[in-house]
């Protein structure tokens, strides 16, 4: 069942494992205020992802998995939404490549895209605009999908 509208919706990301890793460079005692304006938007509900990200971050135990820890709000349970757009997005994936991913221990790209309808979020992935890629398939329902460095610039920073 579709989530009820809000009366003032506010803008969502929803950030793919890809992303997350690529903040590591981004060092807090240089980059504080990315890690501020990140943390305001988990607060604030408007930076999401699936719980498959969070299983995909696990596996590094580095410093993003530590902030991810610490800002598990982040992260999105599964729900009858999600699992019933799940099906949907499967229909657009080669089905040869998702056979073969899907039955892999961590797979999060899927979970991402059909969280992104759910939430009619805007996607966050720093992968390769390619078949059978985040970017690809979002487009395909319509969701726009920025790379990291682009999603700091509609976010408003600055360096």
């Amino acid at each position: 069942m579709p989530r009820v509208p809000e009366l003032f919706p506010k803008k969502v990301y929803c950030i793919d494992t890809s992303s997350l890793i690529n903040l590591k460079p981004f060092r807090r005692d240089v980059f504080p205020s990315i890690w501020s304006k990140l943390e305001s938007m988990v607060t604030n509900g408007e930076l999401i992802a699936p719980l498959e990200v969070y299983g995909e971050i696990e596996i590094g135990k580095d410093k993003i998995y530590d902030w991810c820890k610490s800002n598990k709000e982040i992260f999105k349970d599964i729900d009858e939404y999600q699992i019933q757009k799940l099906q949907e997005v499967k229909t657009k994936y080669d089905k040869n490549y998702w056979e073969n991913e899907i039955n892999k221990p961590k797979w999060a790209d899927p979970w991402v895209i059909a969280l992104g309808i759910c939430e009619e979020a805007i996607i966050v992935a720093d992968e390769k605009n390619t078949q059978n890629r985040i970017p690809v398939i979002s487009s395909m329902f319509g969701l726009k999908c920025l790379e990291l460095i682009d999603f700091f610039k509609e976010i408003g920073i600055k360096y």
